[in-house]
């Protein structure tokens, strides 16, 4: 069986791989579907650290598209797989850092008038800022939510 684990993990190895060179190549739909691939397999044969190596990448990838809510949703998947440890610990710094961006998205969407695109963001940074920082955004969602009804 550890041979087989093995085998798997070279072959995702190998997609991913290929997928960061199709990235350097601005081939972004096709790296995702390389990335989809890997993760489709490493839910197959029940890899954790295979679907959050894939969820970390395609966090990532968000980020060069410039959509953090998706680098947000990929990259809360990947702290659920990873086993605690180094791999996790990297997930969730990559975390905090994701959270912080769209922290600041957030504003510069509240500041156009996108009220709503900056609740949705503020809500799901919530979790990842400082006690400081969270308690003056929960104050601006609820100023967000009354200006809303």
């Amino acid at each position: 069986m550890d041979e087989a684990i093995t085998v798997i993990a070279e072959g995702l190895k190998g997609l991913n791989n290929a997928a960061v060179d199709l990235i350097a190549k601005g081939e972004y739909d096709e790296a995702e579907k390389m990335f989809k691939t890997a993760e489709e397999t490493s839910r197959l044969f029940s890899y954790g650290s295979g679907v959050g190596m894939v969820r970390v990448s395609l966090a990532n990838l968000s980020i060069m598209r410039g959509n953090v809510l998706d680098a947000l949703t990929h990259i809360e998947v990947a702290t659920e797989f990873y086993p605690p440890g180094c791999d996790r610990e990297e997930a969730c710094a990559l975390q905090r850092k994701i959270s912080f961006m769209a922290l600041e998205t957030g504003i510069e969407k509240e500041r156009s008038g996108d009220l709503k695109g900056a609740l949705e963001l503020f809500e799901r940074t919530l979790p990842w800022l400082n006690e400081k920082r969270a308690l003056m955004v929960t104050e601006e969602i609820a100023r967000i939510k009354q200006y809303l009804k």
